[in-house]
């Protein structure tokens, strides 16, 4: 079935229709968007992808074989066509000699063909090929198995590179491109493929291993570029074990990408271009605002444990606020101890004064009577005077004069003898009798005073401890430790006020000087309103490519999937009514009428559909005038599972006839079967010495 090809829009018209799409974006604005992201959106010309192998040259030593070890050397010419690399034996090298083509077309080892025991046998391998009308030779030297060097000739004409001998790398209209050692071998082929087949490597993200899921469950992805190498399965097919349709991995609807492409579905690269920015992009964007999170949460985390000490300090200070001593009622209680202890000491004083004076007048009344009872001349005098100074000059009449008074009887005043007085014995009776009176009086005076004294001393002495003690209080409370533990807590909860107002950013109720600073040094600069239409632009152009490139492919593959039939009814698929090959990947097949996954194919099958693929991507773009496949084909052993002897007769038939009958097609088959004999010439056959070992 064919259909009509769809009118592929101009560039000019892509850009106004996405800006049409972007309130604030006109053409202009949406090409410098995807210009500044490296996509460039031009209307796609024909391709001309064209992959021919003119000449493979191999140079080895066999070891370890069983009776056939040796040097050895392979030299195939072939050119556009079918061919065929044929034993009736199995190990005598043809897989081995499809690996080495497939290293040199590839930069490394194709695993499908690669047979462990052989690869340490090549020394050397060479190939001639062209590459969409390029003539190259590629040299690969092995100093180590499967490590090999490389040097890159370019010739004129493809009969310029072919025409030199072996090893030999100079000769008319040839020259040397460009060399690599072992590392860079697979990076000079897959530049040098993509270059010269126009094609672009192809992104695909995949969930990187272990990374923990967002709040939408979604896993940080990691690019995958998928260069020359993954397209060259394109080329070498997987084998019959494979379930994936083409391509090394069916994650990220790789085949389909891959069938795009060969195809030429207009937009396809530029499309995963968008995809693969936008892809980027968002996970940057995802990352930022995960990290700008985390960030937050290591900040609450590490301010949590302030605010936690905090509190603390400021419960630590209201406690010690609590207990804090009152120092204005130990002052009053001092203050009041001290009035009553000066009170007590004035009332002391004044009564040890009085006793003073009654103990004096005590001892003087004693005198009185004792000078009366001893001195006549003093009882006659004691009646009118017994003066303690000299009446006229205020002179005291000391001890000497009173003693001379009673022992010379000379006057204690004037010094005069006394007078001799007659004694009276009642006179001398009443005046001893008043002057014991008078003692017994001054005594009962001083005792009063006495004791008064004595009270008045316990009070003054009570006072004073009381006094004493609010003082030691008073001073315990000065010196005591609490002042510079509050102080302490107090500083403690500045310092963690400062603390917090750093971690957080917020200067409020800091010192102006700290305020300043923390503001300075914490405060992010004012984000001005995102205004940037770029993403927008960008889901705009992944809408309007995206629908582009499913429309176009929709046409395309159903025109494929035809093919695929076809063809693989052709290659001995049995049964097999239609496909169905979606965007997703799926191919939707079904035999007899009933669904039929991919997956449930044969290996055989599963290779013949694989092979149908390829093919109908190839017809359809030679159809289109277009070389959208470079009409290459490495298959390996195509009927070496197949059970029926006609389906594998049917199937060598059908490769070689699809090769013979386009120009554009070259198909490099091996195989032990029968039927190879039987449809590839000679000349299209290349075999050992009696079809037995190649090398």
């Amino acid at each position: 079935m064919s259909s009509e090809a769809l009118p592929i829009p101009s560039d000019d018209e892509l850009y106004e229709e996405i800006a049409a799409r972007v309130a604030t974006a006109d053409a202009e604005r949406v090409r410098g968007v995807l210009s500044a992201r490296g996509i460039h959106l031009t209307s796609p010309l024909p391709a001309r992808r064209q992959l021919i192998v003119h000449r493979l040259y191999c140079e080895g030593n066999k070891t370890g074989t069983d009776d056939n070890d040796g040097a050895f050397t392979v030299d195939m010419t072939m050119g556009p066509g079918p061919w065929a690399i044929a034993s009736t034996l199995n190990n005598a090298g043809k897989s081995s000699i499809l690996w080495a083509l497939s290293y040199a077309l590839r930069g490394d080892g194709f695993d499908d063909f690669r047979r462990p025991e052989t690869v340490g046998w090549f020394t050397y391998v060479r190939a001639d090929i062209e590459v969409a009308g390029v003539a190259v030779s590629i040299r690969l030297t092995f100093e180590k198995p499967g490590r090999p060097s490389c040097r890159l000739l370019s010739g004129d004409t493809v009969e310029h590179v072919i025409a030199l001998d072996s090893r030999q790398e100079t000769g008319p209209g040839v020259r040397i491109a460009a060399a690599a050692e072992p590392g860079g071998v697979k990076n000079l082929i897959d530049r040098f493929m993509l270059d010269r087949l126009g094609l672009r490597p192809l992104s695909l993200w995949a969930a990187e291993p272990g990374a923990p899921k967002d709040a939408d469950g979604n896993r940080d992805s990691a690019e995958q570029v998928h260069g020359w190498a993954s397209y060259f399965y394109a080329i070498a097919l997987n084998s019959g074990n494979s379930t994936v349709l083409l391509g090394p991995t069916a994650y990220n609807q790789l085949p389909v990408k891959l069938m795009q492409l060969f195809l030429d579905v207009p937009y396809a690269s530029e499309l995963n271009q968008i995809k693969t920015v936008r892809k980027k992009e968002n996970q940057e964007n995802n990352r930022t605002q995960r990290r700008a999170r985390e960030d937050a949460q290591a900040r609450e985390q590490q301010i949590e444990p302030l605010r936690q000490a905090l509190e603390a300090a400021k419960e630590r200070v209201s406690t010690l606020e609590t207990g804090q001593p009152d120092l204005a009622n130990l002052l009053s209680a001092v203050d009041v101890v001290s009035h009553k202890l000066a009170h007590e000491q004035a009332t002391l004083q004044e009564a040890e004064e009085n006793h003073a004076l009654a103990r004096k007048s005590r001892l003087k009344d004693e005198r009185t009577l004792r000078q009366n009872q001893q001195s006549s001349a003093a009882r006659l005098l004691l009646g009118a005077l017994d003066p303690e100074s000299c009446p006229r000059c205020d002179h005291a009449i000391d001890d000497n004069r009173r003693s001379a008074e009673e022992k010379e009887h000379r006057c204690s005043v004037c010094a005069n003898p006394l007078p001799e007085v007659p004694d009276d014995p009642d006179a001398r009776v009443a005046l001893i009798s008043r002057l014991e009176e008078r003692v017994r009086a001054s005594r009962a005076a001083e005792t009063t005073a006495r004791q008064a004294a004595e009270a008045a001393a316990n009070k003054r002495d009570i006072s004073s401890i009381a006094y004493d003690q609010a003082n030691t209080v008073l001073a315990t409370a000065r010196s005591s430790a609490w002042y510079s533990i509050f102080e302490s807590a107090k500083e403690e909860v500045h310092q963690l006020h400062g603390a917090l107002a750093v971690a957080m950013g917020n200067a409020l109720g800091l010192p102006g000087v700290v305020s300043d600073y923390v503001t300075a040094t914490t405060n992010q600069p004012e984000i001005e309103e995102d205004t940037d239409d770029s993403d927008a632009v960008l889901d705009a152009a992944d809408e309007v490519l995206s629908q582009v490139v499913s429309d176009h492919s929709n046409v395309l593959f159903s025109e494929l999937n035809s093919e695929i039939v076809s063809t693989a009814r052709a290659l001995g698929v049995a049964n097999l009514s239609s496909v169905d090959l979606r965007l997703n990947g799926n191919l939707n097949a079904r035999k007899t009428g009933a669904k039929h996954p991919f997956k449930s194919f044969s290996p055989t099958d599963r290779l013949r559909v694989r092979i149908a693929a390829v093919v109908g991507m190839i017809k359809i773009g030679r159809k289109r005038g277009i070389m959208s496949h470079p009409g290459l084909l490495l298959i390996d052993a195509p009927t070496a599972e197949e059970l029926s002897r006609e389906n594998a007769r049917q199937a060598i038939k059908t490769l070689y006839e699809t090769a013979a009958n386009d120009l554009g097609i070259q198909i490099i088959i091996t195989s032990i079967d029968d039927a190879v004999w039987e449809f590839f010439p000679e000349n299209r056959t290349v075999t050992g010495p009696d079809k037995l070992q190649l090398f």
